[in-house]
């Protein structure tokens, strides 16, 4: 269980601390190009950032590899924008009034005239995302339809949020709530999301019961938890 989480800067490093009763030891974590410590809850911050500076070279070369590595997609310039296993072709063009519509494999984005020049390119991404909320929302009752059948679980309801990096949620009455910036990913990996939400309706926790809960479902979950390390990047519009 995590106890705590806080943001720290006591050494030359930035870092996120995430103390948890469970652990044993201290352990560094990079991951998109971030520093996480990881530490058992009695551990004192002094010996925390002692451990840093023991592996300062270490840390500085490989958030220096990822920061690198690492690059961001602009889907607007590059005008193809993914819809879970789809690509579609974004068009835009000046109309009257501001609206997004789909015609197969091609996605019309109509900007109003009156949008001014510095404006636009929010305007677009405004435009989109909210489109891709509706695209979520379909899409995500729609699959917990069929995996709570498969489960045999009863959600209260579905929502659809605007998390930054958080995938999706389960509260203990049963609202399931899913990031719509999931939709940028491949379906495999959002139905992963799915059924691990779903999950917490029998378990509302992380423990062995839960994962094998999981992994009876859906055995690729473990591919899916990677896919979301390595690619995380490229589930946003900008």
């Amino acid at each position: 269980m995590l106890l705590l989480s806080e943001i720290c800067q006591f050494t030359s490093l930035p870092y996120q601390l995430k103390r948890s009763a469970r652990r044993r030891s201290v352990a560094l974590q990079i991951r998109n190009g971030a520093l996480t410590v990881l530490a058992p809850v009695a551990v004192a911050k002094q010996q925390i950032e002692h451990f840093i500076l023991q592996k300062q070279h270490w840390v500085e070369r490989h958030l220096k590899a990822q920061q690198q590595s690492v690059v961001t997609p602009d889907y607007l310039l590059s005008a193809l924008l993914p819809l879970l296993d789809e690509k579609l072709q974004l068009k835009v063009v000046t109309d009257k009034v501001s609206a997004v519509s789909r015609d197969g494999q091609t996605l019309w984005l109509q900007l109003s005239a009156r949008v001014s020049t510095g404006r636009r390119r929010q305007k677009q991404l405004d435009l989109l995302k909210s489109w891709y909320q509706q695209q979520a929302q379909q899409w995500f009752t729609a699959r917990v339809f069929y995996w709570q059948q498969q489960m045999q679980v009863q959600p209260a309801d579905i929502q659809i949020k605007n998390w930054q990096r958080k995938w999706g949620s389960c509260t203990s009455k049963g609202l399931l709530s899913f990031n719509w910036r999931l939709m940028l990913a491949p379906a495999w990996v959002a139905d992963y999301v799915v059924v691990h939400e779903l999950a917490h309706l029998t378990h509302m926790d992380h423990s062995p019961a839960f994962w094998q809960r999981v992994a009876l479902f859906y055995p690729e979950f473990q591919q899916a938890k990677g896919w979301f390390k390595q690619h995380q990047h490229l589930l946003d519009l900008c």
